[in-house]
């Protein structure tokens, strides 16, 4: 175990959570991700304590942002609902990886996640007032992709969406519109990554990959089959 974990738990025993931010804050970056991996896993592994370290986790991101690494790991739901009060703090969406990838980047391109959370952030949205939140729906990564496109683009499950979600990825859709105008360039550039997919005769006007895009891109559906051929 990393000497800086079994000071966390240390402290923690001693119920000394001052010392607890004490030594986050002094710890490198890497211990930090070490400490912030225990916290995690231990709120999984039981439900009772589970508020407990999600609290102490967003009270040890107060003093400084979350690594990198930690940013790279949010990339499912469960690893979303933890970190999320964490992530509010010290511009926790905003912050990105050396692909210039958010934790919504990784979050919506994870192929590991047939239905990305998309609900879920649209509620964050709505009834949280993030502005952190806003402004991560914006940001493009290296690739110039923003959050909604790597989905497009690197997500490889073509099948419907259920409808809350499909919902929900609209109104993302339209709140990133209102932010920032879209590209039709990388229309292009989606459809030509979509096209390299084993899956790619499953897009055809019908699909809901298909209708995203169209909406997002103020074009036809057809027009967007056409790219793909």
């Amino acid at each position: 175990m990393d000497p800086s974990v079994s000071a966390l738990i240390a402290l923690i025993k001693q119920q000394d959570l001052s010392a607890v931010s004490e030594l986050y804050a002094q710890s490198s970056s890497l211990e930090n991700i070490a400490q912030l991996k225990f916290l995690y896993h231990s709120a999984q592994q039981n439900a009772q304590v589970y508020s407990f370290y999600q609290d102490l986790c967003t009270q040890l991101c107060k003093t400084k942002p979350l690594p990198q690494g930690v940013i790279a790991g949010i990339n499912d739901q469960s690893r979303l609902t933890f970190f999320t009060p964490a992530l509010k703090f010290n511009n926790g969406f905003s912050l990105i990886n050396e692909q210039g990838n958010t934790a919504l980047h990784i979050l919506f391109s994870n192929p590991q996640n047939v239905v990305p959370p998309f609900n879920y952030i649209r509620s964050l949205l709505l009834f949280e007032s993030n502005e952190g939140l806003t402004h991560a729906l914006k940001l493009r990564n290296n690739q110039q992709l923003t959050t909604i496109e790597c989905y497009f683009a690197y997500n490889p499950h073509f099948n419907d969406l259920p409808a809350h979600e499909f919902s929900a990825v609209l109104a993302l859709i339209e709140a990133q519109t209102q932010l920032l105008p879209q590209q039709p360039h990388v229309l292009t550039a989606i459809c030509h990554k979509l096209k390299s997919s084993k899956h790619v005769h499953q897009l055809d006007e019908r699909n809901h990959r298909i209708l995203l895009l169209a909406s997002t891109y103020q074009v036809s559906t057809s027009t967007v089959c056409g790219l793909l051929k």
